[in-house]
């Protein structure tokens, strides 16, 4: 009959052999993620070069120290309002319909080219804003805005 087993021998891993796993790990991980260490390098470096690391830095490591100071200064009278301010302003841009807000700003700023492109001379008589309204791309903006006005005044 067998005897019992009474004491279990771990086989144990030499140290170098665990670094060298560990090394051969890390190699393998550099050399398939070359350009990402690349950029992340040279970022590092333009940081350090505007001594924006420096500040980083000293911000992480006083963190405490940075967040009281700032709610110190934002619980001051004068700054009551510009906060409530930019929660309200976030809650209106949660609000928008941010396609709809690209559409109507892409035709502003190609109102604004043709505005600035072109040469605005003598004045303009009723008559000239009667002919205007017979122009499509006018009317068709006359009507767009007046849109936007019922719109914004209905209840």
């Amino acid at each position: 009959m067998a005897e019992k087993l009474s004491h279990v021998k771990r086989m144990e891993v030499p140290a170098e052999t665990i670094r060298q796993h560990n090394l051969e790990e890390v190699a393998t991980a550099v050399s398939e993620n070359k350009e990402s260490i690349l950029k992340g390098i040279d970022l590092l470096e333009s940081l350090n070069q505007s001594e924006t690391l420096d500040m980083l830095t000293a911000l992480v490591k006083h963190r405490e120290d940075a967040l009281a100071n700032v709610m110190r200064e934002l619980n001051k009278p004068e700054y009551a309002a510009p906060v409530e301010n930019v929660t309200k302003l976030f809650q209106i841009a949660v609000k928008l319909d941010v396609d709809e807000m690209r559409y109507v700003a892409d035709r502003m700023n190609h109102a604004v080219k043709e505005a600035t492109a072109s040469e605005a001379t003598g004045k303009t008589s009723y008559m000239d804003l009667l002919k205007a309204l017979k122009d499509p791309e006018i009317n068709r903006s006359i009507t767009m805005m007046l849109q936007f006005l019922r719109g914004m005044g209905k209840a």
